[in-house]
């Protein structure tokens, strides 16, 4: 019997591993289909290109522990995330942060927005030390579930100290799948088709 079993044991395995996740290349960036952030493992959950500047400006993924189909999934599931982006143009520093919060003012409720004003202040000052942020740079916005701090790279430089709270990152979500996102954005980092 125990000989029986083997082949098919064998046979489990390797279909298994045939199904992993392929890694992406997106409007010609690399996006790998798994990643780590501090000593966690994510799986990409979606691709997509964003209008965050009001123009077609960025290629977009959303890594969470497991894949999410709806923004209140993609916020509760626990663990440690990352949104990360490559600049499909150049813009100035200042205009991306504001472009940001801009949008979670628009995508989180006043009672919300109140009582995150400290790390929401903090975003304006990560990218203080910048000029500009060019086409092609990548922005990687980790949040590690470990010491509930978000940290922000630009091309695997940190740009500021981490901010402190896990609300803060689920705001930051929002940016890209709040209920005033360009829909094929949202679908596209849910795992629909990428926009």
């Amino acid at each position: 019997m125990l000989q029986l079993l083997r082949p098919l044991a064998l046979t489990l395995l390797l279909a298994a591993g045939s199904t992993q996740a392929q890694d992406l290349k997106f409007e010609g960036f690399d996006f790998p289909s798994t990643v780590a952030v501090g000593k966690q493992s994510l799986v990409l959950n979606g691709v997509a290109t964003s209008s965050i500047l009001s123009t077609r400006s960025t290629v977009v993924a959303l890594y969470l522990s497991s894949k999410q189909t709806t923004p209140e999934g993609a916020a509760a599931v626990g663990g440690s995330k990352r949104i990360q982006f490559y600049m499909l143009r150049s813009v100035a520093a200042k205009d991306l942060a504001n472009a940001m919060l801009d949008r979670i003012r628009q995508n989180v409720s006043t009672e919300e927005f109140g009582a995150n004003i400290v790390a929401i202040s903090q975003l304006g000052a990560v990218f203080g030390q910048r000029s500009r942020v060019e086409k092609g740079d990548l922005v990687v916005i980790d949040y590690n579930a470990v010491d509930k701090t978000t940290e922000f790279t630009l091309n695997d430089k940190r740009l500021s100290d981490p901010i402190q709270g896990e609300q803060f990152f689920k705001m930051m979500m929002k940016v890209w799948l709040g209920p005033k996102i360009r829909a094929s954005t949202r679908e596209g980092l849910l795992g629909g088709s990428a926009s």
